[in-house]
């Protein structure tokens, strides 16, 4: 039974009425902003300018003085006879489902920006959805600004946590029923500040036509894979984006009076709101909840800055893997670097605006990953910005709980789970990598990690439902690969979930204090669990190990993937090798013949014209992390074996072929263009080895000795009790090296990763130094080289 109010003029009132069924005035004042009643204009109190009763009016319980007069201020008001306040006039409010977002500051702010004039907003909404208030600029602030029982996600908390001994206690004690949730969200005021950043934010969405063909560009590259959800996720965001507010963003066409591609500044201001308020609230979903459903809860009206960053960032990726004169950059009139830099830009605001609102959800965490492999693309692995990025991934990961490895249940649906499984996993190779990378410790780790594999699905089946979904699933075998035989992303991230946690045993080899005997167990034990990794993968996968591959019969995506399956584990092997020469005085035969079968593949791989033109920073990340590294080894070795006093009847090193494998390689280095983020590692890696080059052709006068001036090596034993830490590739921590040589900060190598660089890159100064000491190197004392 519905409560009214018969208003002196004859007019009912539904108090019980839910503020959706509410218009906003369509009036407005001399200076741009909507009219107010005149009993929030005579008590100077902000109005909510809803008709026909604002609800501020009926929270005071004066419906029947609510009037918007035509002209206020040269008219006398008129006066209607009082009317008994009803109870359920102050609780329409307070019993709606969902209550009402703050739209501006209040007036005691430290921007004092002046209100830009705004529209009414209206929304359109499901019967059964969460009803909202339109609200406009000059609207009062309200008790609340979130959801009603809405609360702070204060992330993960374990077993040594408060929390935890007070629910298991209480547990204990049958007084589980205690409430230990996280605390109410505060309300967080949607400034004009706010606003105004957001419209600044959404003018690249402008260009309608550039976001489609780049997004659809990277995607056609990938083969529909890439990203966290690949391309069915960001053109279903895309699609509802466009629908919904496409005329707002694109702007009016010139039979309107305006520009096209010109935005509607008023427009544009309540969706920059809408947005704001959209992302201050949860995601709501269950264990029931589809993947379409759960994709619409981030675009359409429920646009969230989550989204607008991920295309930016996606835009962004693909500008990346194009080579610098792709057409696409010439038909929209912009550069390869600038786009990049541009969408980096943008993508890292809408973080800066998810952090404002401080919700800690997966959508957050998928352009953190985004991001930060972005930031690495643009401005190279030894940036801070770079190293901060992925350090705020591993900090989201974990406060998510996400290391706890995720499975499907009545709060969490399966495609979410395996999602939830593969950003972590991303993750923690992304970590690993840069970590080995720095020489820096791993901010996360596998000892305190669950990593559950997701499975061998592909984007589009992962979104199966049903009989489809159960279908997908029965052809994996039972470790969870794909039976086809084909390498997709999927199957190469849960082939490296095998080998980065050794990577990681291997790094705390390098950087931790261990003796020799403890270093060969623990390697021993490594090679152990390698194998153990490798006998559970599919016999196509696994073959990669020691079978020659003709990469140039490969589609560019397989080959890619297939090459950083095969050079991940050899990598591991190498920078094995590397700890075991300098901590235990291992011969260096077996690094040597693992840097050539490394070199040799990726020779092959860069012959690939198609590769550098679709997959650039691919291509630059093949040549920086395994390139450079199996380059330097195998240059530095053929230079110790030319100056060797008597020639090797069977040398390590055929000259002829080296020479010129180097001098292919150092050409693929040297065509690196200079806006990519690895150009410095290139340009670094490229005349060291012309340096090497040279030194090896230009003829030797007769009767010139090279001085013996490296000391001996000390013993294995004495360098593992040091007290300085050894990095990985610092070969000054070697035996073989002369003192005076360790202030030059000289890297001898490069280290490797999963496709990415992994290693500061060879800074040997200038010619004249690095000639002086390659003459004073003693090349007799082959066994005391070190790497």
């Amino acid at each position: 039974m519905f409560r009214t109010s018969h208003t002196a003029g004859g007019m009912i009132v539904d108090l019980q009425a839910s503020p959706a069924s509410h218009t906003v005035t369509s009036k407005y004042r001399r200076n741009g902003k909507l009219q107010s009643c005149e009993p929030c204009r005579r008590s100077k109190l902000r109005c909510d300018h809803t008709v026909p009763v604002c609800q501020r009016c009926i929270k005071r319980r004066r419906t029947d003085e609510c009037v918007y007069h035509p002209h206020p201020l040269t008219q006398s008001p008129r006066h209607r006879s009082p009317a008994i306040p009803t109870p359920s006039a102050s609780s329409a409010t307070h019993d709606s489902p969902q209550a009402p977002v703050q739209s501006i500051e209040p007036v005691l702010t430290e921007w004092h920006v002046a209100s830009v004039p705004t529209l009414p907003l209206q929304l359109h909404h499901d019967a059964a959805g969460p009803i909202h208030v339109h609200r406009a600029a000059s609207a009062p602030p309200l008790e609340y600004a979130r959801e009603s029982g809405a609360r702070v996600n204060p992330g993960f908390v374990g077993d040594t946590s408060y929390s935890s001994i007070f629910s298991e206690g209480l547990g204990n004690l049958e007084l589980a029923g205690i409430d230990l949730e996280a605390p109410p969200a505060q309300a967080m005021t949607i400034s004009n500040e706010r606003i105004v950043r957001g419209c600044q934010t959404l003018f690249f969405l402008k260009d309608r036509h550039m976001v489609n063909r780049f997004v659809s560009r990277f995607y056609e590259i990938n083969e529909d894979t890439g990203g966290m959800g690949g391309q069915l996720m960001i053109k279903e965001w895309l699609q509802k984006l466009w629908i919904q507010h496409g005329d707002v963003l694109v702007g009016q066409t010139c039979l309107s009076g305006h520009l096209p591609g010109h935005q509607d500044p008023q427009k544009i201001r309540r969706l920059s709101e809408l947005i704001w308020r959209n992302t201050q609230k949860p995601l709501a979903f269950d264990g029931k909840t589809t993947a379409m459903e759960w994709l619409a809860l981030g675009t359409g009206p429920n646009i969230r800055w989550e989204v607008i960053g991920l295309i930016a960032a996606e835009i962004g990726m693909c500008a990346t893997c194009l080579d610098p004169s792709e057409p696409f950059f010439t038909e929209h009139k912009v550069t390869r670097h600038v786009l990049s830099r541009k969408m980096l830009e943008i993508s890292q605001t809408c973080l800066s605006f998810c952090r404002e609102c401080e919700m800690l959800d997966d959508m957050f965490i998928w352009l953190l990953l985004e991001n930060a492999c972005l930031h690495r693309a643009v401005k190279g692995d030894r940036s801070y910005g770079a190293y901060r990025a992925t350090g705020e991934v591993n900090d989201a990961v974990i406060s998510m709980g996400l290391h706890q490895g995720s499975k499907p249940s009545c709060k969490v649906p399966f495609f979410l789970a395996e999602l939830r499984n593969k950003a972590f996993l991303a993750a923690y190779i992304m970590e690993v990598g840069l970590a080995t990378f720095l020489g820096r410790p791993p901010r996360l780790s596998h000892r305190y990690s669950s990593l559950e594999l997701p499975k061998d699905l592909s984007e589009s089946q992962l979104f199966l439902e049903g009989p489809e979904l159960e279908a997908a699933i029965a052809e994996l075998d039972e470790n969870g690969y794909s039976k086809v035989g084909k390498v997709h992303r999927m199957t190469w991230m849960r082939s490296c979930a095998g080998y980065a946690p050794r990577r990681e045993d291997i790094l705390d080899l390098a950087l931790g204090n261990y003796t020799s005997e403890e270093i060969l167990q623990r390697a021993d034990m490594i090679h152990a669990k390698m194998n153990e990794h490798w006998a559970t993968l599919p016999p196509f996968i696994a073959k990669a190990r020691y079978e020659d591959v003709d990469f140039a019969k490969m589609p560019p995506l397989e080959m890619l993937l297939r090459s950083a399956v095969r050079q991940g584990a050899r990598a591991n092997e190498l920078l094995l090798q590397r700890v075991l020469i300098r901590k235990t005085g291992a011969s260096p035969e077996k690094l040597i013949s693992t840097a050539r079968e490394i070199f040799r593949d990726i020779l092959q791989i860069t012959q690939r014209h198609d590769i550098t033109s679709m997959f650039h920073v691919d291509f630059t990340s093949l040549l920086v992390a395994h390139g450079l590294r199996s380059g330097a080894i195998i240059a530095v070795e053929l230079l110790k074996q030319e100056l060797l006093p008597v020639y090797p009847e069977r040398p390590l090193l055929p000259k002829s072929q080296t020479i010129q494998d180097l001098s292919v390689f150092a050409a693929r280095l040297g065509a690196v263009d200079p806006t990519d983020g690895s150009f410095s590692m290139c340009e670094q890696g490229r005349k060291v080895i012309t340096r090497i080059l040279d030194k090896i052709l230009t003829p030797t006068p007769a009767g010139q000795h090279h001085p013996a001036c490296c000391r001996q090596s000390q013993p294995p034993q004495e360098q593992s009790h040091g007290a300085r830490q050894m990095d990985i590739d610092d070969p000054t921590s070697g035996a073989a090296m002369d003192t005076n040589f360790a202030a030059q900060d000289v890297s001898a190598a490069v280290l490797g990763d999963f496709g990415v660089p992994l290693q500061a890159p060879l800074t040997l100064g200038h010619d004249y130094d690095f000639m002086q000491w390659l003459d004073s190197v003693d090349w007799q004392q082959a066994d005391t080289w070190n790497y």
